[in-house]
């Protein structure tokens, strides 16, 4: 936390330090302030120069964004606060290995600008070796080297399902571009990113300042999210320029992606980049310092997110590792279920929570998967269809453990505590029941934290508030038998209560294309409200209705692609959660 605030006085010393900036060129040069932006939208940049100093813009974009969207400064610290729970209690982040689908958008103007698809693959190459460590310039000066366990492919699939080799190339009649975004924007002389929630979107076109490239830290609009690098900057083959040639560029703002910091936290020796591995600096080292010390130890120059020369960078370490594997189980944990490099999912798994191939339902129905059962799943969490437990029993799922003697625990209720850090646990007793199961986890993390207890009710601690969780509640009762789990979900600073059946929620088509219904049926005629989850906890929206039977209509607009956690709840607590998937 002692980071996280001294970053906080960081990023306030650095909009002082750009509104100087500002100040200096009001004075100097009133001519090009016209509009709104930094740097007004049709100045035009000379052709890039054989540049000899790393010059990444990934700090100054943050500003200008901090400026322009002041809540993206509160969604940074959710994020920041996810990411320190994470790296704390996940110590073993050994993990199956993720691979994300990258579209690479070629922004030229000259033929040397269209770069080559062998150019492109060579950096696809690069960011595969990086994060893995199979870099063939590895060293072992490091202990604290690690496989990040992250891999990149070319997208197979576009946003339209249909077949592509993960390259866009778009003709532009800008002579350059600078760090205001416009490379990004289809009125601007760029091209549009395609759905962010499924892709890493790379640009590649001609920068002007001296840029090497910049990337959007996760907590940013999804309209300009990804990353942006120089035409000579990208790839180890075709037209590169030392010493920027071995694609270490892209593997650098990648990296800011992920949600890591330059190595030197942008500051003195009081300021740090959020990762304990990594040894404190007060600047940044440019062409390959080895040796070089500062802060009372010696700079790590050979790491990926220092300005070292490509040919000195080899390595991110586990500190760097944990960071990036919590950025992907939280802010970007939609890549997760992306289809985009694998033909777009064409076929049908029966566990990928994506109606495809011939089913019938999500994950259920067809020649390969379970007969749906009332949309049971077996693993949604909810007991349905003709289940005699939550995801056991009846004519599709796996026998209840124990027979389903033990009857299951009812009436779980969350209270938040202590403005949403803690939350007081309750259920009804089983009849039977000597101790209870109890399982708690965040949604969207793979492992549940389980204990058990004797008695009905348990407290959790060390929440982080506005997320959403899930947690279950299993009785074990006499001669070893136990219920079934009984689920309930919570935001983190809200309370709720689970009665399954009373309000009876339906939601359809899933996934979503451009329409979704919200239908319900309550026993009472009451006010119900409906709200709609993302995977990092953020509310979306939230829609009230009245009656004993209705339905409310939404459009995706509104929405990325990705999925959901739809809530109802009515005036007596009642609750029932459904997961959605949105693919536009």
């Amino acid at each position: 936390m002692l980071k996280y605030q001294l970053s906080l006085v960081k990023i306030k010393l650095l909009l002082m330090k750009k509104f100087t900036k500002i100040l200096l060129a009001l004075f100097l040069f009133p001519a090009f302030l016209f509009g709104q932006n930094l740097v007004p939208t049709d100045i035009e940049f000379s052709e890039p120069d054989n540049l000899t100093q790393r010059n990444c813009s990934s700090m100054d974009v943050l500003e200008q964004q901090l400026l322009d969207d002041p809540a993206m400064e509160q969604r940074m610290k959710n994020i920041e606060r996810f990411t320190e729970d994470f790296v704390r209690t996940n110590t073993n982040t050994h993990r199956s290995v993720i691979t994300i689908p990258v579209v690479v958008h070629v922004v030229y103007k000259t033929t040397a600008e269209n770069i080559s698809d062998a150019q492109i693959q060579s950096q696809i190459d690069v960011l595969n070796e990086d994060f893995r460590r199979t870099n063939s310039d590895q060293t072992n000066q490091w202990s604290q080297a690690a496989d990040s366990e992250i891999e990149f492919c070319l997208a197979s699939v576009d946003p339209n399902g249909n077949p592509t080799n993960g390259i866009n190339r778009v003709k532009t009649k800008k002579r350059s571009f600078g760090a205001d975004d416009s490379m990004k924007k289809s009125n601007r002389g760029g091209v549009n990113p395609w759905n962010t929630s499924d892709y890493l979107n790379i640009w590649v076109c001609n920068l002007g300042q001296g840029l090497l490239g910049y990337a959007q830290f996760p907590g940013g609009s999804a309209a300009t999210d990804g990353v942006v690098c120089l035409y000579t900057a990208f790839g180890r083959v075709g037209n590169v320029n030392a010493p920027f040639n071995e694609g270490r560029t892209t593997t650098h703002e990648v990296g800011h992606w992920l949600n890591l910091r330059h190595i030197w936290g942008d500051g003195n020796c009081n300021a740090d980049d959020f990762v304990s591995d990594t040894p404190l600096s007060d600047a940044a080292n440019y062409g390959c310092a080895s040796g070089h010390t500062s802060c009372s130890s010696t700079d790590m120059v050979q790491n990926y997110m220092d300005y070292s020369d490509d040919g000195c960078m080899n390595l991110f370490t586990a500190g760097q590792k944990a960071r990036m594997q919590a950025c992907l189980a939280g802010p970007r944990a939609s890549l997760l279920s992306s289809n985009a490099c694998n033909g777009g999912g064409g076929g049908p798994t029966c566990t990928d929570g994506i109606q495809n191939g011939d089913e019938t339902g999500v994950d259920c129905g067809g020649s390969v998967c379970p007969p749906c059962q009332g949309g049971a799943t077996c693993t949604d969490g909810i007991q349905n269809g003709d289940e005699t437990g939550v995801d056991c029993g009846g004519s599709v799922c796996p026998p209840c453990q124990g027979g389903g003697t033990c009857d299951d625990p009812t009436n779980l209720y969350s209270q938040s505590r202590k403005g949403g850090r803690e939350a007081s646990l309750t259920w009804n007793a089983s009849s039977s029941a000597s101790s209870y199961n109890v399982r708690l986890r965040q949604v969207g993390a793979s492992t549940w934290n389980t204990v058990s207890t004797s008695s009905t009710s348990l407290k959790a601690t060390n929440l982080t508030k506005n997320a959403q969780y899930e947690w279950g509640v299993q009785a074990d009762c006499s001669g070893g038998t136990t219920s079934g789990w009984a689920s309930s979900s919570f935001t983190a600073g809200t309370s709720s209560r689970l009665t399954p059946g009373t309000i009876g929620m339906s939601v359809y088509p899933n996934p979503a294309n451009q329409l979704f219904t919200v239908e319900f049926n309550t026993e009472l005629n009451e006010e119900v409200e409906i709200f709609i989850i993302n995977v990092t906890g953020k509310l979306m929206s939230r829609t009230q209705s009245t009656g004993t039977a209705g339905y409310v209509d939404f459009n995706t607009e509104e929405f990325s692609n990705g999925i959901y956690l739809i809530k109802i709840q009515d005036t007596q607590g009642n609750t029932d959660v459904k997961k959605l998937i949105i693919n536009k």
